[in-house]
């Protein structure tokens, strides 16, 4: 279930604001303040709906206060957020009254409301459930700026896995920005304890448990020079193998640790959704992550958008950024695709430098949307479908620093120029 578009009416500080979504990929660029998060927050009360109506599951809701638009210190009538699904024009929104009183009510216009989105979640999901029946269910994450690293408790109790564990259980906290992993650690764990007694079971200590092996390979997949993710108990610790060296993952950098409890929690999610799945990892899904590049060097900066799309090839994946370089690196993808005919038809002329070529993940321009929010919150669409990001919007937004330290070395020049001259030369030139 991916989105088409979004529209806010009245929410925070967006009176009125529409966002197109690429089927794979939205980036949304701008200054601190210029409303990107406030996209990324709007996008998920929506997608909570869907999780109100699934058991065991736990959706996101506006606030009591400060959601509705303000203006002179008066609140709007109402905000209002629509969704639409790229499954057959499927739409709903979600509304908040300032008040209950008659007049509010008469100033709102008539909402979509959420009936026919719960008649297509009771047909495609909660019927074939009760029945019994094969079913995808897609998996919904939310990773805020104040998503912390890898929170390892100190003491696990094991829960055990019951009957009574469902497939929705992917859903808790899943629209909690601010999660810390916890309860992916904890699922780690358990899954390790239920390989051993696999292991044991079958004498053969080379048998794995499919839903770790998923997670590992998610895990992998995002991290370079990260392998054979394991936990210990006394005390408990997560251990991982970095570039041929045992670390605990505090031992890392924060960009490593947020990473990892990034991966390790979607790939978990997307075993717990669907662990009958072949492929867990090709789940449908809708991840947002606000400013992804957090925390990671410039040079992670220049891949990390392509491994997402590579390791989960079924995720739309909207996402914010300060950063130039995934900007650029997003050209990448979109010149990669461009160019996939002749990688494909012509291999041999590429011999010489197809090894850094081939790892870029190709990404159609037709899947994909890039905002630059202005300080207004206004939208510019920097993508040309013809030839990729437009490059004249983006050095004007990017190059101011270099264009200060060029016009600094201009200023140098000249004063260097003056000094250099003659005082009689500029006594003549005065005359």
């Amino acid at each position: 279930m991916r989105l088409r578009r979004v529209s806010l009416e009245n929410f925070r500080a967006k009176q009125a604001a529409k966002l197109k979504l690429g089927s794979r990929l939205t980036l949304l660029m701008g200054e601190n303040g210029s409303g990107k998060t406030t996209f990324l927050d709007a996008i998920a009360i929506a997608l909570g709906t869907i999780l109100t109506h699934l058991p065991r599951a736990k959706g996101k809701r506006f606030k009591q206060r400060g959601d509705i638009f303000q203006r002179n210190g008066r609140e709007a009538p109402y905000t209002r957020i629509e969704v639409e699904s790229m499954k057959g024009g499927l739409a709903w929104d979600c509304l908040q009254r300032r008040d209950k009183s008659q007049r509010t009510a008469n100033q709102i216009p008539q909402s979509l409301g959420v009936k026919v989105l719960n008649q297509y979640l009771d047909q495609h999901i909660l019927e074939p459930w009760q029945e019994g029946l094969n079913f995808e269910l897609p998996v919904i994450a939310y990773y805020g700026v104040s998503r912390a690293v890898l929170d390892v408790p100190m003491r696990i109790r094991r829960r055990g896995f019951s009957k009574h564990d469902t497939r929705f259980d992917s859903f808790a906290d899943s629209l909690n920005s601010t999660s810390r992993f916890r309860s992916s650690f904890i699922w780690f764990h358990d899954k390790e304890h239920e390989e051993l007694h696999l292991k044991q079971e079958k004498h053969d200590f080379d048998t794995s448990l499919p839903e770790l092996d998923a997670v590992r390979r998610c895990i992998s997949s995002l991290l370079p020079h990260v392998s054979n993710p394991r936990t210990t108990t006394n005390p408990p610790r997560f251990l991982i193998n970095y570039q041929g060296q045992e670390f605990e993952i505090d031992q890392l950098s924060d960009g490593y640790k947020t990473m990892f409890g990034l991966a390790m929690d979607l790939g978990r999610r997307m075993v717990e959704a669907n662990p009958s799945s072949s492929d867990p990892l090709a789940t449908e899904a809708i991840v947002l992550i606000d400013e992804v590049d957090l925390h990671l060097h410039p040079a992670w900066q220049q891949h990390v958008v392509s491994d997402f799309l590579r390791t989960l090839p079924n995720t739309q994946f909207i996402l914010t950024s300060h950063s130039p370089i995934l900007v650029e690196s997003i050209n990448n993808l979109l010149k990669r695709y461009d160019i996939d005919h002749l990688l494909r038809k012509y291999p041999e002329k590429f011999e010489t430098e197809i090894n850094p070529i081939k790892d870029i993940y190709p990404l159609a321009s037709q899947d994909t949307s890039i905002y630059h929010m202005t300080k207004d919150g206004e939208l510019e669409d920097l993508l040309d479908l013809d030839h990729g990001l437009t490059g004249d919007t983006l050095i004007e937004f990017f190059n101011t620093v270099s264009a200060t330290f060029d016009r600094m070395c201009n200023l140098k020049d000249n004063f260097e120029q003056e000094e250099t001259i003659p005082y009689s030369s500029k006594e003549e030139d005065i005359t």
